[in-house]
């Protein structure tokens, strides 16, 4: 997959949104600018509330910062996949033929676990469902508990 090199803030958000988290060397390796741009873009989409800040260790030393999407910054990249996700479904649960819901439910299960399968880790059936939870709420946590009050994913 090649990724376009982002040139605005709209960019560099969708490209949070398909690789971040993102530190702000990455973002500056993966848009080929300086740092010091890349800050100060990530300084003005912090305080729009695009994004949020979070440190994590990284080996010794100082922690790293990690850039994640807001609901806000979310929004900012016309990728709304909660309302596209519920129509789906609704459209699926209203189709009178059942071999053809059952054939498109069956090719999504396989599409979701192949996207999937690399990413979760663990020996066990729990220890696997702890590591997809932690997936999905690495993904939902801009919007889920924050909105809704939605309990986050568990095991």
């Amino acid at each position: 997959m090649s990724v376009q090199v982002p040139t605005s803030d709209a960019e560099l958000l969708d490209l949070l949104r398909i690789a971040g988290p993102l530190s702000a060397a990455e973002l500056a390796h993966a848009m080929e600018v300086t740092a010091t741009a890349v800050r100060e873009r990530l300084a003005r989409l912090l305080s729009q509330k695009a994004l949020r800040r979070e440190a994590t260790p990284h080996g010794r030393g100082r922690p790293r910062d990690l850039y994640w999407l807001t609901e806000m910054g979310l929004q900012r990249t016309d990728a709304n996949f909660t309302d596209l996700a519920l129509t789906v479904w609704e459209q699926i649960r209203q189709s009178g033929d059942q071999t053809l819901r059952r054939e498109t439910l069956r090719r999504i299960a396989r599409a979701l676990a192949s996207a999937y399968a690399d990413k979760i880790r663990g020996k066990t059936p729990a220890e696997q469902w702890a590591s997809l939870a932690k997936l999905l709420n690495q993904r939902a946590e801009s919007w889920s508990a924050e909105q809704d009050g939605t309990p986050p994913i568990t095991a």
